[in-house]
């Protein structure tokens, strides 16, 4: 009966949401494909799907991430839509917060989004399609940073007041609070259950204990930082703005390649961490794709903007002003160019092999690649 409930629930709330989602006040839909089938055809690859996201006039899609089954799309107006990725249809849609506000990537935990918005918490379950959480937490303050962390205990906020807020998952309350030896805002945090990692602007990386505010280690880099931490098993890799790109150990925080790789100016934006690869962007030298157990590069894409997904051998990568190019992440050769001069924004996929390809109108197409 339970699950019974649950179902109407989530298909009155999709109706009501595509019902307040129609009429004179919304775009007209392009209906032409964003790639053509012979150009999808000619390289050997299969479309799944296109659709069309309903976006009021004047209203833009802004950015895509794939998140288990889940393709997140979020607009300029702060609207999420979950699609399923299989079927390519709009699971739920939500206003995640007032327009004007920065929304970071969302950390997926649990199988539900975690987004910091300012103060406040917001967790968004993609089964009920409705938030579960939404929690204020003033001694946090406003902060524009995107430090947010979850273990099975603690929920971790990085505060305008440069410290580490640990809040307790039952009740949540907050337990402690930790801040770098030199008091240097924090931009970036991960968690597990055993160690909290975060970043400082000032270029520190410390260690602590997930529990108390103890610090186990620290790695001070050269430049600031200002993009996130990735976790990839227990590693941790960060860009600095002293242009390099680091590998460090989770439990020790030493250096894990004999240097940090160069990448030849400021590293400021998120990178992608594949299977054997790590996709870094910088806006001087295109995209880079580097080994991730020598950090040596091993091919460069001039004019690249990043990763849109990978297959064990096969890097496709989206190249400025709308091409896609597979390079070849053995040998480091470029295997084919393909025209997508209509495609505006897509999806890093390291999940599976399929290319999630949209523009700013809402047409979005899935299409799998070999």
């Amino acid at each position: 009966m339970k699950k019974l409930i649950i179902l109407i629930s989530v298909i009155l709330f999709v109706a009501t949401v595509s019902a307040s989602r129609s009429g004179s006040e919304y775009a007209a839909q392009d209906t032409t494909a964003i790639v053509s089938a012979e150009l999808i055809q000619e390289a050997g690859w299969s479309r799944n799907w296109q659709m069309n996201l309903p976006l009021k006039s004047g209203e833009t899609l802004d950015r895509l991430h794939v998140m288990d089954s889940y393709l997140y799309a979020m607009t300029n107006t702060n609207v999420l839509f979950c699609i399923d990725r299989e079927k390519g249809s709009v699971r739920c849609s939500s206003q995640l917060s007032a327009s004007r506000l920065p929304v970071c990537k969302p950390l997926y935990y649990e199988k539900k989004f975690w987004f910091i918005v300012g103060n406040e918490i917001l967790v968004f379950d993609p089964v009920i399609g409705d938030f579960t959480i939404r929690e204020k937490f003033p001694q946090v303050g406003s902060s524009a940073e995107c430090g947010l962390a979850r273990n099975k205990d603690y929920i971790y906020i990085s505060g305008s007041n440069n410290r580490l807020h640990a809040i307790n998952v039952d009740g949540l309350w907050q337990q402690f609070t930790a801040t770098a030896d030199n008091d240097s805002p924090i931009v970036s945090a991960l968690a597990t259950d055993d160690i909290v990692v975060f970043a400082t602007q000032a270029g520190n990386v410390v260690g602590m204990a997930p529990n108390k505010a103890e610090k186990l280690w620290q790695y001070d880099v050269s430049g600031r930082i200002k993009g996130q931490l990735v976790l990839d098993g227990n590693d941790i890799y960060l860009g600095s703005f002293d242009s390099k790109l680091y590998k460090l150990g989770l439990s020790d925080g030493k250096l894990a390649w004999n240097t940090p790789f160069h990448s030849g100016a400021p590293i400021r934006d998120s990178f992608v961490v594949g299977a054997e690869i790590v996709y870094l962007y910088n806006p001087l030298n295109g995209l880079y794709g580097v080994n991730k157990q020598t950090g040596q590069p091993v091919w460069q894409a001039p004019s690249g903007e990043g990763m849109i997904c990978e297959t064990p051998q096969k890097a496709f990568v989206f190249v400025s002003p709308g091409v896609v190019k597979v390079m070849d992440n053995k040998t480091g050769d470029e295997l084919v160019s393909v025209n997508f001069s209509s495609v505006q924004r897509y999806a890093a996929n390291t999940t599976d092999t399929v290319m999630y390809l949209a523009d700013t109108k809402g047409r979005l197409m899935s299409v799998t690649v070999e």
